[in-house]
């Protein structure tokens, strides 16, 4: 994922209001992970660091209401999932 996108989303994510739930290190502290939650409707991103900022990979992911796990390429992806999620739990009430 370019740097420019992966800020769109990072920006979208604090823009509507999402708290860091968790971080934490995986695979012999090579990869990190950020749970951001707002309600129930939740995504990750995972960074795995390089030799230079430019390699640097990051992706994001996120879950439909249905469980199907998949990976956001774009704000528009996140927007559509919150959108799903929250068709689908209509009673949920942001604060």
């Amino acid at each position: 994922m370019t740097r420019n996108r992966a800020s769109s989303i990072k920006n979208w994510i604090k823009n509507m209001g999402f708290q860091l739930t968790k971080s934490h290190l995986l695979d012999h502290r090579r990869k990190k992970i950020k749970y951001y939650t707002l309600e129930n409707f939740g995504v990750y991103e995972e960074i795995t660091p390089a030799k230079s900022a430019s390699e640097k990979k990051q992706k994001f992911l996120s879950w439909t209401p249905w469980g199907d796990c998949f990976e956001v390429t774009s704000v528009k992806d996140l927007m559509r999932a919150y959108e799903e999620f929250r068709d689908y739990n209509p009673n949920v009430v942001l604060n």
